[in-house]
């Protein structure tokens, strides 16, 4: 695919570029030449990426304020937008309290379509380009993987909305969906998973303790892939011709995506092997009857 010469300057918004994808995603823009705008939560963070020659700039996804206050920041132009923080909830959903599930959302839908709205002029000043960062998990939701996976099938929803929105506007909008990545975001999921322990009554959480066993067991065996094939994405949808509207990366994430195609009762089937969840495995802590309600 043909890209566009890098020769003028560029301007980049990356938001989550202290870690994980969006930090790879930065350090690729500016070897190149762009000039990135890495958004930060933490004051301490300023001059890290002030060091790796970054323009820091202040922006806490669920603060309206603040998204807006960054968007004066940066001004009236701005060349692209990658929407790549996120925090990763995992756990079944009945042991999922609520206020995770509104967190999940905050962050992964409702902080985007902020960041969005507060970026669109700038971006709409100069053909810009809109890059957010999903999930393969999104279109085949592993168990357990609910929270996580709920949140980025809406940002899914919202990108390919956009995406018709801004078509006749010369603003160009693509989804990149990663599988599983060697990054920040899996180590901070695993605490959140065994956090979600705490929810629901002792008797429910016995009786999924031996399939979240081996979901993890599962998961702590699979290789992680590489960031790599998610930059170069991201780094295409910015600087081709024609971008592609939707890519997905990764080994294990084009055989997870190929799945949807399956009907929903052999798909279920698969992917319930594939993590080592049996029926046997809620046969040690039956609910046979209504447990008390735990902490919710």
């Amino acid at each position: 695919m043909a890209e566009l010469p890098l020769s003028t300057p560029r301007t980049v918004l990356v938001t989550g570029a202290t870690g994980g994808v969006g930090s790879a995603v930065a350090r690729a823009l500016h070897t190149a030449g762009w000039t990135v705008y890495a958004a930060h939560r933490r004051p301490e963070d300023a001059e890290a990426l002030r060091d790796a020659g970054f323009t820091p700039v202040r922006l806490e996804l669920t603060d309206e304020d603040s998204v807006f206050a960054a968007a004066e920041q940066i001004g009236s132009r701005l060349d692209g937008l990658v929407n790549s923080a996120a925090i990763m909830g995992q756990g079944p959903v009945e042991l999922t309290p609520t206020e995770a599930w509104r967190r999940q959302f905050e962050i992964n839908v409702i902080g985007q379509a902020t960041v969005i709205r507060a970026f669109l002029p700038a971006l709409r000043a100069s053909g810009g380009r809109i890059v957010n960062i999903g999930a393969v998990s999104a279109r085949v939701p592993p168990p357990f993987f609910g929270p996580i996976a709920a949140s980025k099938a809406a940002l899914a929803a919202l990108t390919h909305s956009l995406r018709a929105e801004l078509r006749h506007q010369g603003v160009k909008v693509t989804l990149v969906e990663p599988g599983a990545m060697d990054t920040s975001i899996f180590a901070t999921a695993d605490k959140a998973s065994a956090d979600l322990g705490r929810a629901g009554s002792a008797k429910t959480q016995e009786h999924y303790a031996r399939a979240l066993d081996a979901v993890r067991a599962t998961a702590a065996r699979q290789p992680l892939g590489p960031v790599a094939p998610a930059v170069d994405a991201v780094v295409r949808a910015l600087t081709a011709r024609r971008p592609a509207t939707l890519t997905t990366t990764g080994r294990d994430g084009r055989a997870l995506a190929l799945l949807r195609f399956l009907p929903d009762g052999l798909r279920d089937r698969l992917v319930l092997k594939a993590f080592g969840v049996t029926a046997e495995a809620f046969e040690d802590a039956p609910l046979t009857e209504s447990p008390a309600a735990g902490p919710r």
